[in-house]
C-alpha cells in the first residue's frame, strides 16, 4: 500500500523583486549635480532686473515726449525737452497774459505734472539713451527739428516725427 503523502504543499518560490524601494547613491548625485548646473545657468537670469529696468525707462521716456507735446499745444506755450544719455527733463516757456513770447528761448518753468512733481526723470543705472538730444514742442504740437529723430534705450527704440511730433514706438 501507498502511503499517502502528506496534503500540505509547500508555496512555490517567487522570483525576487524588481522594483526597489529608493533610490540608488548614483542617481541622487547625479539628480544633483542637473539641479546644480540648472541653477548656476538659470538662475541668475530669474533674478536680473535690467531687462525690465530697461523696458520701464523706455515707456517712461516715450510717456514724457508725450506728455510735452500735449503741454506745449494746452498751454499755448512751447516745451523743451531735453534727453540726455542718462535722464530727461521737460520745461516750458513762461506764459504772459495769456500766451507766451516764441521769441523766448530760455524755457524757464519746469513741466509738472497733476501731482505738482517735476517732470524730470533720471535712468536705472547701466541704462542709457542715445543719442543725446534736445528738441522743442512748438504750440501746434510739432517739432523744431529739421528731420526726424531715432533715439534708443538699450534694445528698444523710438522715432520723433519731425513735422507733427507724433512719437513712433514699434
Amino acid at each position: 500500500m501507498r502511503t499517502q503523502e502528506s496534503s500540505h504543499q509547500s508555496a512555490p518560490l517567487t522570483a525576487p523583486r524588481s522594483c526597489s524601494d529608493g533610490y540608488t547613491l548614483v542617481e541622487v548625485v547625479l539628480v544633483i549635480v542637473i539641479l546644480a548646473i540648472l541653477g548656476t545657468v538659470a538662475g541668475p537670469r530669474f533674478f536680473d532686473n535690467a531687462a525690465f529696468d530697461e523696458r520701464a525707462y523706455y515707456d517712461e521716456l516715450v510717456s514724457a515726449l508725450r506728455y510735452a507735446q500735449k503741454v506745449a499745444i494746452a498751454s499755448g506755450c512751447g516745451v523743451r525737452v531735453d534727453v540726455a544719455a542718462t535722464s530727461y527733463a521737460l520745461a516750458q516757456q513762461t506764459p504772459q497774459a495769456g500766451h507766451c513770447d516764441p521769441a523766448d528761448a530760455s524755457f524757464p518753468t519746469p513741466v509738472r505734472l497733476s501731482t505738482g512733481e517735476v517732470m524730470s526723470g533720471s535712468a536705472p543705472a547701466g541704462i542709457s539713451a542715445a543719442p543725446a538730444v534736445t528738441l522743442i514742442y512748438s504750440p501746434l504740437g510739432r517739432t523744431t527739428m529739421a528731420a526726424n529723430q531715432t533715439l534708443s534705450v538699450g534694445s528698444h527704440t523710438l522715432t520723433i516725427q519731425a513735422e507733427s511730433g507724433l512719437v513712433v514706438t514699434p
